[in-house]
């Protein structure tokens, strides 16, 4: 009989033992292995938000990292709004009613407004305009796919686009009506919209948002700017050539944020030009230490994001599972004693008919082998099992796709070799001692 058959065959003469040894060891590496494809799931879902078409966000004076988890990842409170005329002030000549250029129009590509607010069944509702999909991109740096129907018009004020996980969520389809309510889930119940499109999923922040012309966002109750007492309301723009609704005068209008891409810079003839990013450091600058706004990379604030917050929590996380895995393997060494005490006489016996010690030793590490590598391919399973599982909440919560196939490849392939060295660490210290067994005393008689 070969060294791995008589190590199988221990491990049949204790089935018991043997399970509840591997089972602890298939406990903690499944914990692990959920641990890391998880947090790995995580670390997209922020680093999504880096590639959705714009380098930098401009909004009220605040917290950068409170204006960038808003308004890129639809999370916490907005801070303030900023007034119409900001967003007038990154607009060319032919989108403004004067037809003069704005401010900061030479320094930008594309600038997309967003109003926040109002939720719809727990999912946030963002106020834009047709620019949000028809100019910014995925986070892949594709553009925009729908699924079914398509971006909404300016001038259709009441469409609205979904993300494919509201849309999956909610069972909305193209068509649909859907009321917004003010503030919160609880909170007085808007005009309805209606689906005109809903997005292929972009694994992006994207796929939790309700988008909504801001035309019809700014007639809801509350949405108006409240003017100053004695202030007379400007005359309203002209209503639509359709006899449909008249828009919100600019006066009473606000935006939370805008969502900016800068423009190259050209150059003197025979001299390179300035690169976007370029233009975006001067242009936050010049914004900045102004008293209206202000402007802030989002790279750079999810890169803070993930050092302060992300990556600790993921350490932690995995040193609390390395040590479930350490004390599992405590269990096999426990384990490999006992069952060598209860062998020793056996191995005697293997010693006698012409077993070398170096055979016995080989036995015994491959028993520990045999369980590590056997109860860490089950904890493997378990733990992409434990990943399928949560993946509805995942794909929910963290707008990325979460399944059983979802991986870790770097961190996972370390798993089997790391195994095996913990077998052999485990078993160690009882096949030292198997291989040191006196055969002359375990083999005398009673007498």
């Amino acid at each position: 009989m070969g060294i791995l058959g008589i190590a199988w065959r221990s491990i049949r003469q204790r089935p018991l033992t043997s399970l509840l040894t591997s089972l602890s060891l298939a406990l903690g590496v499944a914990l692990v292995v959920a641990t890391l494809v998880t947090a790995g799931l995580v670390q997209k879902a922020f680093e999504s938000g880096a590639g959705l078409g714009y380098n930098m966000i401009i909004g009220a004076k605040g917290s950068p990292l409170q204006l960038v988890l808003n308004s890129v990842y639809f999370i916490s409170k907005p801070i303030e709004n900023l007034p119409w005329q900001v967003y007038q002030e990154f607009l060319p000549a032919d989108r403004r009613r004067d037809g003069r250029d704005g401010r900061y129009a030479a320094s930008t590509k594309t600038a997309v407004p967003i109003c926040m607010g109002d939720y719809y069944r727990s999912f946030r509702v963002i106020g834009t305009n047709a620019s949000f999909f028809d100019d910014l991109t995925r986070g892949d740096g594709s553009p925009f796919a729908f699924a079914s129907g398509g971006n909404f018009r300016d001038d259709d004020f009441f469409g609205g686009v979904i993300g494919a996980t509201v849309a999956a969520h909610l069972g909305l389809r193209v068509g649909d009506p859907f009321s917004p309510t003010h503030g919160a889930d609880d909170g007085a119940v808007h005009d309805p919209f209606r689906v005109v499109g809903i997005l292929a999923r972009t694994d992006t922040p994207i796929d939790r948002g309700v988008f909504v012309n801001m035309e019809g966002f700014y007639l809801q109750d509350g949405h108006a700017k409240p003017l100053p007492d004695g202030v007379e309301p400007p005359p309203p723009p002209p209503p639509a050539a359709d006899g449909g609704p008249t828009p919100l005068p600019d006066a009473q209008r606000e935006v939370t944020a805008i969502l900016l891409e800068t423009a190259s810079q050209p150059g003197l003839p025979g001299m390179p030009g300035l690169p976007a990013e370029l233009t975006a450091m001067g242009l936050r600058t010049v914004i900045n230490e102004g008293r209206d706004a202000q402007a802030v990379l989002p790279v750079g604030e999810i890169r803070q994001l993930l050092d302060l917050f992300v990556r600790p929590l993921e350490l932690l996380l995995l040193l609390v599972t390395t040590l479930v895995v350490l004390v599992s393997a405590i269990g096999i060494l426990v384990s490999m004693i006992g069952s060598s005490l209860e062998r020793t006489r056996d191995v005697a016996i293997m010693r006698a008919l012409g077993a070398r010690r170096s055979h016995v030793l080989a036995a015994v590490l491959a028993e520990a082998i045999l369980l590590a590598v056997g109860g860490g391919l089950v904890g493997w399973l378990l733990g992409h099992l434990l990943v399928g599982a949560l993946g509805p909440w995942i794909s929910t919560n963290a707008g990325v796709t979460a399944s059983v196939l979802s991986a870790a490849p770097g961190a996972e392939l370390l798993l089997v070799p790391g195994l095996i060295l913990l077998g052999i660490a485990a078993a160690l210290v009882p096949a030292i001692a198997a291989y040191r067994t006196d055969v002359a005393r375990w083999l005398q008689g009673p007498g």
